[in-house]
């Protein structure tokens, strides 16, 4: 495959999930093949009960007949998309309802793939039950958008973007799409309208709301409310572990806090919130595992609820959280 043009991460090939699709007799057709997704992601949720990509269709050597150009599927879905993305590149969306700027970025991105009238597939998936995909992507953050060129994942960019960025990136896109022969057009049956951008509960949008306008502690008790109306309720789980992480980091010195060793297990907390802050989790992990490794056992019962509350901050489904508690296990036993 030819080289990425600059801004753009690295490929990584998918062929031996596209293997492991066809020795399980995933259905095919002239333009979309089943090809890419192992067991482990297609039990993380099966077919909407509208195939977004049934319509699929070879419609001549320079255009491929597609469902929509903007489709919401679940992570076994992308299988059928794989043997696509040798035609048409196919943009891959993680959105995830956890974080306000999603849905601005979905918005956006929808546009600029309508705008460009069948240059593009854009496929939106959940990012919280796609930690198999985050993984082959490469993609530690969420809300992230990827692409497939020739069944090969490519991480775009992390977080919301300015609409001139998405732009800029996408005709790097095409570029190098061009570069590997994957030139052709689609073409949208209209069998699948563009999805609507996923929407936050009353009590979510609340709080996220308070976030935005610094307020932590209404954010916190917002997220407490949706938990007493819901005990089981995901995601106000999670972003009550962020919100109680942004008050207990509130008006701090990241850079005093960084640059002192951690040398206590208070220090070692306080060290690895500001490092969760921004977005370091590997170190935020390592800072706690670190100190674990040599603490009491008084201590160590700190510093275990404590990585609890930011795996939950990360989400499960982000890499570095895998490797902490496969860590933190090995340190228990």
């Amino acid at each position: 495959m030819a080289a990425l043009p600059n801004g753009l991460g690295g490929a990584y090939d998918l062929s031996a999930l596209a293997n492991r699709a066809r020795a399980q007799g995933a259905p095919a057709s002239s333009t979309a093949s089943a090809a890419a997704q192992s067991s482990a992601a297609q039990s993380a949720g099966g077919q909407s009960p509208q195939d977004p990509g049934a319509s699929m269709t070879g419609a001549s050597t320079s255009q491929v007949n597609v469902a929509g150009f903007v489709m919401d599927i679940t992570p076994a879905g992308l299988a059928k998309f794989v043997k696509l993305s040798e035609q048409v590149p196919v943009l891959v969306e993680f959105h995830t309802l956890r974080a306000e700027n999603s849905s601005t970025l979905s918005a956006k991105l929808a546009a600029e793939v309508l705008k460009r009238d069948g240059a593009f597939i854009l496929l939106r998936l959940d990012g919280d039950q796609s930690g198999e995909l985050l993984q082959a992507f490469q993609i530690n953050g969420l809300p992230s958008v990827g692409a497939l060129l020739r069944g090969q994942p490519i991480v775009l960019f992390n977080g919301d973007q300015e609409a001139e960025i998405i732009s800029q990136v996408l005709d790097k896109v095409l570029l190098l799409a061009a570069e590997n022969g994957v030139t052709e057009k689609a073409v949208s049956d209209g069998s699948v309208e563009v999805p609507a951008q996923p929407t936050l509960p009353p009590r979510h949008q609340a709080a996220y709301d308070a976030i935005e306008a610094g307020n932590y502690a209404q954010a916190v008790a917002e997220f407490e409310a949706a938990l007493n109306d819901s005990p089981a309720d995901v995601m106000a789980n999670t972003g009550l572990a962020q919100a109680k992480l942004l008050v207990r980091t509130d008006g701090l010195d990241f850079e005093a806090v960084l640059s002192e060793p951690a040398g206590s297990i208070d220090a070692a907390v306080q060290k690895a919130d500001v490092l969760a802050v921004i977005g370091r989790f590997d170190k935020a992990f390592e800072a706690l595992l670190d100190t674990f490794e040599v603490a009491n056992k008084e201590d160590r019962e700190v510093l275990r609820a404590h990585l609890l509350e930011l795996f939950k901050v990360a989400g499960n489904s982000h890499p570095d959280v895998a490797a902490a508690r496969a860590r933190l296990t090995n340190l228990l036993y």
